[in-house]
């Protein structure tokens, strides 16, 4: 039987911390001899501590490792991989010898070759095998996963270079399609724990799997290495089998056969044409000859023509009058032939001005073009010069495309690029209309996994994830009886969204469900914002002006308790735009006005407390966002394209800018750990920097 073709997806959380000295090493051969017989090899070295300068002996070690694995082409995997990671085990120790102890490395290995995985570590780097969304560790229990463990007697060393000469472990097993083997540093498992790492694996990309745990790792407050290797594995889509059986010969059609016998009995009749030929000319001798005669009678009856009189000779007079009309006529000829030569070239050289008017537009376009892109790819970005290009070329391409000769195609695509460029610069994260034509998102937020965005426009509940930035779908409408999505926020890694029909769905992981409360057909009339804040959900009703609180305690049966009106005096009805809970309760009515509501110790509902807006200049918000974790409450002014941060004793702190070349914002979302502010513009969702003021 044909072994099993497998390919790989890796992701790695080298280069996502700067300065960092660990080292992850993904050889993966393209020559087939070497991938058949070697395998892949994968090598991470974690440094300890993480702030020791030992990153370029880390890098020598796993670059050792490497070409020792693949210099003898004829040992066993397991001889050349015991030999290289004794062979890195002598570098360390050679070169840590005058630093006493003050650093430390330890390595993880892994090779794939064909079906089989070759594991082994030296020091507290772990490895780790995901299968059927379990976690394994290869070898540590014998009979529970490898079928094939071969073990040696001799010791193990605490670290790479502690004792000179050490003979590893080597974990020997089969591998399936869907299994993620993870590498990954001991401090990173001992923080965040192998549950983490299996989540991680199991639910994403393992590029984003990677990203998540150097993010969780930054939360965490990790002290020490935070490096770690994903790679999945997944059956190759070409491993088809390479030996068919020739399919057995069809009947021939029954209009064939009768084709075939009409054809041999014409070729028969074919080869006697000599015969037939001798006979036909015979019977049509006669016939010949009469028809010749008849048409000679026929000439003869035929009238003749006259017999021409000789002509008097012509005069002189007549043959200069012959001579004239002939120049005459020769000049007129010669003045219509030298006419149309002069229309023609007027329409060439019409033609040709033309077509290098438009040339020369073009090449413009794609010099301005060149030119903006150069000065958006600047450190730091020069934006207004890059703007400057883009309108210059806009205007070039505005006259292009009114030529006559256009290539529309070509003034397309230019105008696609331009487009990219100035969405580039004004700092789009992605253009949803781009994803789906008619996109129109309402509102936004965001968690540890990425944005979300609610798109009445397409009925979609979106999350956006990644760099560069990549779109899902959490909620479709009409999918499981969802209706248009309208608002969206966030608990923990739940997802709340609310559709037009007022049912609340619930979106974590894989799976969705309808967690609408009993008593919102009677209580919910017009939700114009809504906010879920230690497991319990408050929704703002535009239409009384009260706020609905439905108490949990998982965030998902809201019926365990009845609905209360949680504010002691409402807002006035149809006054209430946006809503925010952090403890307190956050509101902003339609007029710019900012309400703050505070539960008291003895009390049931929350009474308004004094809060006054210390604005540095006039300004009339349109929503809030308020934030236990987050040092500020933030303020979107749409009107004047503007986000204001402002601290919870109404003291504003800073403004920032939003681009004035987009329409006006509609939602907005602050990530003070990520340092930028996300807003709505159209189809399009723009990220500004939140610099310190």
């Amino acid at each position: 039987m044909r072994a099993a073709s497998f390919v790989t997806k890796v992701g790695s959380t080298a280069g996502l911390r700067p300065n960092s000295p660990d080292v992850a090493v993904v050889s993966e051969p393209t020559l087939g001899a070497t991938l058949r017989t070697k395998g892949r090899f994968y090598f991470l070295c974690e440094v300890a501590p993480a702030a020791a300068p030992a990153g370029q002996l880390a890098r020598e070690v796993a670059d050792l490792a490497r070409q020792e694995y693949y210099y003898d082409l004829s040992a066993g995997i397991e001889v050349s991989l015991r030999r290289a990671l004794r062979q890195a085990n002598r570098r360390a120790a050679q070169r840590l010898r005058d630093q006493r102890g003050r650093v430390t490395l330890h390595c993880a290995c892994a090779v794939f070759v064909n079906n089989e995985l070759y594991a082994s570590r030296i020091g507290a780097a772990r490895v780790f095998l995901v299968r059927r969304a379990r976690l394994f560790l290869p070898g540590d229990q014998p009979g529970e996963l490898a079928d094939f463990v071969h073990r040696t007697t001799t010791r193990e060393a605490a670290s790479l270079g502690v004792e000179a000469d050490v003979l590893p472990d080597v974990w020997r097993q089969t591998i399936e399609p869907g299994d993620t083997l993870i590498l990954a540093a001991g401090a990173l498992t001992e923080r965040l724990g192998a549950e983490a790492l299996k989540n991680a694996a199991v639910t994403l990309h393992p590029r984003a799997a990677a990203e998540h745990i150097h993010n969780r790792a930054i939360a965490d407050g990790v002290a020490g290495s935070d490096a770690a290797l994903f790679i999945e594995i997944t059956a190759a889509p070409a491993a088809a089998e390479r030996l068919r059986a020739e399919p057995a010969p069809l009947p021939e059609a029954e209009e064939v056969v009768i084709a075939e016998t009409i054809r041999s009995r014409l070729d028969w009749i074919w080869r006697r044409r000599p015969h037939l030929g001798r006979a036909i000319e015979a019977a049509a001798a006669p016939a010949t000859r009469a028809v010749g005669k008849g048409v000679a009678v026929g000439l003869e009856l035929m009238p003749r023509r006259s017999t021409a009189l000789p002509r008097h000779p012509d005069t002189a007079r007549q043959r200069s009058r012959r001579q004239r009309r002939a120049a005459s006529l020769l000049a007129v000829v010669l003045l219509l032939v030298a006419g149309g030569i002069g229309a023609l070239a007027y329409r060439d050289y019409a033609a040709q001005r033309v077509g290098g008017d438009y040339t020369l537009a073009i090449i413009a376009v794609e010099n301005d073009l060149s030119s903006a892109r150069r000065s958006a790819d600047r450190k730091p970005p020069d934006v207004d010069a890059a703007r400057d290009r883009l309108t210059h070329a806009q205007a070039k391409l505005d006259e292009a495309a009114r030529s006559p000769i256009a290539d529309q195609a070509k003034v397309a695509a230019l105008r696609d690029e331009l487009a990219k460029i100035d969405d580039d610069i004004t700092g789009v994260v992605v253009d949803l209309a781009r994803v789906l034509p008619g996109a129109k998102p309402a509102a936004i937020v965001g968690n540890l996994n990425g944005l979300y965005v609610t798109d009445p426009g397409v009925g979609r509940l979106w999350r956006i994830f990644g760099d560069p930035a990549q779109t899902g779908v959490v909620l479709a409408q009409g999918a499981r009886d969802v209706g248009v999505p309208r608002l969206v926020a966030t608990f923990g890694d739940a997802v709340y969204a609310l559709d037009d029909q007022q049912h609340l769905w619930r979106a974590q992981g894989d799976k969705v469900a309808d967690v609408t409360p009993d008593a919102a057909a009677d209580t919910w009339k017009r939700v114009a914002s809504f906010s879920v804040f230690a497991a319990n959900l408050y929704v703002l009703d535009a239409a009384s002006g009260q706020v609905w609180k439905h108490e949990s305690s998982d965030g998902i049966d809201f019926d365990r308790n009845r609905v209360q009106g949680y504010l002691e005096t409402a807002v006035a009805p149809n006054a209430a735009a946006s809503l925010a809970v952090d403890g307190d309760v956050w509101i902003v009515t339609t007029a710019g006005e900012v309400i703050r509501y505070r539960r008291l110790t003895t009390s049931f509902t929350a009474t308004r407390v004094d809060f006054t807006a210390r604005w540095a200049e006039p300004v009339r918000p349109a929503a809030i966002q308020a934030i236990d974790v987050q040092r500020s409450i933030y303020f979107l002014d749409a009107q004047g394209k503007k986000v204001i941060q402002m601290g919870r004793d109404g003291r504003e702190v800073a403004r920032f800018n939003l681009p004035t070349t987009l329409p006006a914002p509609n939602g907005f979302y602050v990530s003070e750990g990520g340092r930028a502010i996300y807003t709505l513009h159209g189809s399009k969702i723009v990220v500004t920097e939140l610099t310190a003021r």
